[in-house]
């Protein structure tokens, strides 16, 4: 008493969606555009890092200038043209170059007596010698 019922071979089980077979192709060429951006990007990266600044060992051979000052010639030159002493931030400010950079080569001059550090707060205070503030010298020292 059961009937069976057979499905016909003529009728599909599914419909095929054509709204789903354009997102597919969507998809497939955005993630192509993804890998094609960021090649690009990353080939770019590339060349401007390999196009940067000639190395110090490059430069170093290059015939010297007399223009051309070293780091600490140009630290020098900024303190006698600003009275002998300014605050490290605008050593930074003047010369482009990174806190990092100049921090430790104000230690290393500092190290070598070219020049006096001295912390106010939050920052440093930098003078040639004899250019100190006066607060740093002692009470005999500023009665000579």
């Amino acid at each position: 008493m059961h009937r069976i019922i057979e499905q016909s071979s003529t009728l599909p089980l599914s419909v095929p969606n054509p709204l789903s077979a354009i997102v597919e192709w969507v998809t497939a060429v955005g993630i192509g555009l993804l890998i094609v951006y960021g090649s690009v990007s990353a080939w770019r990266r590339y060349e401007d890092a390999s196009t940067d600044e000639p190395s110090a060992e490059v430069t170093h051979r290059s015939a010297p200038s007399k223009d051309v000052l070293t780091n600490e010639e140009q630290v020098l030159r900024l303190l006698d043209d600003n009275a002998g002493r300014m605050r490290q931030t605008r050593i930074v400010e003047s010369t482009g170059w990174s806190k990092a950079k100049v921090s430790m080569l104000l230690s290393e001059m500092e190290s070598d007596g070219a020049i006096g550090k001295l912390r106010v707060g939050r920052e440093n205070i930098i003078s040639r010698p004899g250019f100190e503030p006066d607060a740093t010298r002692s009470a005999l020292e500023l009665e000579a």
